[in-house]
Protein backbone atom coordinates (compact mmCIF):
# COMPACT_ATOMS: atom_id res chain seq x y z
CA UNK A 1 0.00 0.00 0.00
CA UNK A 2 1.05 3.60 -0.16
CA UNK A 3 0.79 6.42 1.73
CA UNK A 4 0.73 10.04 0.80
CA UNK A 5 1.49 12.60 2.77
CA UNK A 6 -0.68 14.85 4.50
CA UNK A 7 1.21 18.44 3.21
CA UNK A 8 -0.73 20.33 0.81
CA UNK A 9 1.63 19.52 -2.26
CA UNK A 10 1.40 15.67 -1.49
CA UNK A 11 -2.73 15.96 -1.32
CA UNK A 12 -2.56 17.89 -4.73
CA UNK A 13 -0.50 15.12 -6.42
CA UNK A 14 -2.85 12.19 -4.98
CA UNK A 15 -4.92 11.66 -8.10
CA UNK A 16 -1.37 11.15 -10.11
CA UNK A 17 0.40 9.45 -7.26
CA UNK A 18 -2.47 7.03 -7.67
CA UNK A 19 -2.80 7.02 -11.32
CA UNK A 20 1.31 6.14 -11.87
CA UNK A 21 0.92 3.28 -8.86
CA UNK A 22 1.11 -0.55 -9.59
CA UNK A 23 -2.66 -1.64 -10.85
CA UNK A 24 -4.00 -3.34 -7.57
CA UNK A 25 -2.14 -1.09 -4.82
CA UNK A 26 -3.75 0.64 -2.94
CA UNK A 27 -3.13 4.30 -2.23
CA UNK A 28 -4.79 6.14 0.77
CA UNK A 29 -4.68 9.57 1.55
CA UNK A 30 -3.86 11.51 5.09
CA UNK A 31 -6.14 13.97 6.00
CA UNK A 32 -5.29 17.45 7.15
CA UNK A 33 -5.82 16.58 10.71
CA UNK A 34 -5.39 13.31 11.39
CA UNK A 35 -2.92 11.85 12.84
CA UNK A 36 0.76 11.58 10.80
CA UNK A 37 0.91 7.84 10.24
CA UNK A 38 4.48 8.49 8.98
CA UNK A 39 5.24 9.59 13.05
CA UNK A 40 3.23 6.89 14.37
CA UNK A 41 5.28 4.29 12.38
CA UNK A 42 8.52 6.15 12.83
CA UNK A 43 9.32 6.98 9.47
CA UNK A 44 9.67 9.52 6.97
CA UNK A 45 8.52 10.76 3.53
CA UNK A 46 9.71 8.69 0.82
CA UNK A 47 10.29 5.77 3.33
CA UNK A 48 9.97 2.20 2.51
CA UNK A 49 8.55 0.15 5.38
CA UNK A 50 8.36 -3.59 5.07
CA UNK A 51 6.41 -5.86 7.20
CA UNK A 52 5.95 -9.54 7.24
CA UNK A 53 2.47 -11.45 7.19
CA UNK A 54 2.49 -11.00 10.72
CA UNK A 55 2.48 -7.76 10.83
CA UNK A 56 6.48 -7.24 12.13
CA UNK A 57 8.82 -4.75 10.50
CA UNK A 58 11.11 -6.39 8.36
CA UNK A 59 12.76 -3.26 6.94
CA UNK A 60 12.93 0.31 7.21
CA UNK A 61 14.88 1.86 3.98
CA UNK A 62 14.91 5.11 4.25
CA UNK A 63 16.74 7.54 1.23
CA UNK A 64 18.82 7.66 -0.36
CA UNK A 65 18.52 3.32 -0.43
CA UNK A 66 14.74 4.14 -0.56
CA UNK A 67 15.20 5.36 -4.46
CA UNK A 68 13.88 2.58 -6.50
CA UNK A 69 16.45 2.54 -9.52
CA UNK A 70 18.47 0.79 -6.72
CA UNK A 71 17.71 -3.11 -6.04
CA UNK A 72 17.12 -2.61 -1.92
CA UNK A 73 12.81 -2.14 -1.71
CA UNK A 74 12.64 -4.92 -4.18
CA UNK A 75 15.47 -7.55 -2.58
CA UNK A 76 13.84 -6.54 0.57
CA UNK A 77 10.30 -7.20 -0.25
CA UNK A 78 11.17 -10.43 -1.92
CA UNK A 79 13.34 -11.56 1.22
CA UNK A 80 10.43 -10.66 3.33
CA UNK A 81 7.81 -12.63 1.08
CA UNK A 82 10.22 -15.77 0.12
CA UNK A 83 13.01 -15.84 2.84
CA UNK A 84 10.54 -15.84 6.00
CA UNK A 85 12.73 -13.69 7.81
CA UNK A 86 11.08 -13.47 11.62
CA UNK A 87 10.12 -16.89 11.23
CA UNK A 88 6.28 -16.34 11.10
CA UNK A 89 3.77 -18.49 11.28
CA UNK A 90 0.00 -18.63 11.27
CA UNK A 91 -0.28 -19.52 15.63
CA UNK A 92 3.06 -16.76 15.99
CA UNK A 93 2.60 -13.80 17.78
CA UNK A 94 4.05 -10.64 17.92
CA UNK A 95 7.52 -11.79 19.96
CA UNK A 96 10.50 -9.35 18.18
CA UNK A 97 9.00 -5.80 19.11
CA UNK A 98 9.43 -2.93 16.75
CA UNK A 99 12.57 -1.87 18.00
CA UNK A 100 14.65 -4.45 17.87
CA UNK A 101 13.51 -5.12 14.34
CA UNK A 102 14.15 -1.16 13.70
CA UNK A 103 17.40 -1.43 15.46
CA UNK A 104 18.48 -4.68 13.09
CA UNK A 105 17.28 -2.48 9.81
CA UNK A 106 19.40 0.24 10.79
CA UNK A 107 22.49 -1.46 10.73
CA UNK A 108 22.14 -3.77 7.63
CA UNK A 109 21.33 -0.25 6.04
CA UNK A 110 24.63 1.68 8.21
CA UNK A 111 26.76 -1.42 6.53
CA UNK A 112 28.14 -0.72 3.02
CA UNK A 113 26.70 -0.63 -0.04
CA UNK A 114 28.37 -3.58 -1.25
CA UNK A 115 27.43 -5.78 1.70
CA UNK A 116 23.64 -4.10 2.32
CA UNK A 117 23.29 -5.91 -2.30
CA UNK A 118 24.70 -9.43 -0.61
CA UNK A 119 22.39 -9.36 2.03
CA UNK A 120 19.33 -8.76 0.70
CA UNK A 121 20.19 -10.16 -2.62
CA UNK A 122 17.57 -13.24 -3.66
Amino acid sequence: MIVNEREAQSRAMYWELKRRAPSGVPVYQQAPLQDDVWEALDGDKDDFLVYDRCGRLTFHIVLPYSFLHYPYVEAAIRATYHKNICNCSVSNHKTHTHTHTHTHTQKVLNSDTHSLHAILQC
